[in-house]
């Protein structure tokens, strides 16, 4: 199957990055707290396997309209949506890097179980930042299918409302719809547009999130200015996703490849968004490595896919 094919080399190109982390930032308006979770160092493996670049859907142009036309097709059909249920999601719509403490890896459905532990993971640390109880209101930036709103408005009856903010028409679709086949269409809204311009209201939210979707953002800063903007003064942001870094053995070539495949075009360090999150007004940043989740996520999508 060439899309299965492709997608395998994507995953390996993944994995070669002897610095590649899955983030999560906890931020609060001033004055605010700002947590990173990170994962650095991912085991060495050989180049031969390198994706091809296509660049009708993949080359940097510079163009934003262009950019978020290649994160589309990268995501937005019923095939690919598919393919990622079933690799990342264990047949769920939850399609997200995993928290593996606890999960048995040869149980079934563990990563679809992994997944929502990370979702539970980060929405678990801003309740520690900020007051979740009353009219709590919160959005998911770049929310893809909606899962994770879904479960944690499932979970969590004092979220009054949230709104999936997403660039992919499909994907909107089916959150869309599997909202209101749970009765939760009056809690969770469907927005279509893009979190580095955000058709949202000022300090509208008491909190932001993002679970692996800030890799794709044209440029990070404005992403997090954006996060920034729609946060009441006293909320809090949590996101989580892939960054670029300097580990031992890692080549520039390595780390383009990965870029060039995914629809990366600003592809910064940990410390790089840290700086980048405080140049926009987030404060007190916390750092925390996570190396052993992204890299049993890896290992299984990996595995899954051979």
């Amino acid at each position: 199957d060439p899309c299965m094919q492709c997608y395998r080399h994507n995953i390996i190109e993944m994995i070669l990055q002897t610095y590649v982390s899955t983030i999560i930032l906890l931020l609060l308006h001033t004055p605010s707290s700002f947590f990173i979770h990170a994962s650095s160092s991912t085991p060495k493996m050989t180049a031969t396997n390198a994706a091809q670049v296509d660049p009708a859907i993949y080359a940097k142009s510079g163009d934003i309209s262009k950019h978020l036309e290649g994160v589309k097709k990268q995501y937005d059909t019923q095939n690919k949506i598919e393919f990622y249920k079933q690799v990342m999601g264990d047949g769920t719509a939850n399609i997200h890097f995993g928290k593996w403490d606890n999960v048995d890896l040869d149980q079934e459905g563990a990563y679809g179980k992994a997944s929502e532990q990370m979702t539970d993971y980060m929405f678990e640390l801003v309740s520690g930042l900020c007051d979740c109880e009353g009219d709590f209101k919160y959005v998911d930036l770049g929310s893809g299918t909606g899962a994770a709103a879904l479960r944690l408005v499932k979970m969590h009856p004092h979220i009054k409302h949230a709104t999936c903010l997403n660039l992919c028409d499909e994907q909107n679709a089916l959150a869309t719809k599997e909202a209101a086949e749970a009765g939760l269409e009056s809690r969770i809204e469907v927005v279509t547009g893009t979190y580095e311009d955000a058709p949202l209201d000022d300090n509208k939210y008491d909190a932001c999130f993002s679970q692996d979707a800030f890799v794709h953002a044209f440029e990070k800063k404005q992403a997090f200015k954006e996060a920034f903007r729609v946060t009441k003064p006293g909320g809090a942001f949590v996101w989580c996703d892939l960054m670029c870094g300097s580990g031992e053995g890692v080549s520039d070539e390595e780390l383009q490849t990965f870029a060039a495949t995914n629809m990366v075009n600003d592809w910064l360090s940990p410390e790089e968004n840290v700086a980048a999150c405080q140049a926009v007004g987030w404060e007190d940043v916390k750092f925390v490595d996570l190396t052993a989740d992204i890299r049993i996520s890896f290992q299984l999508m990996l595995k899954k896919v051979e």
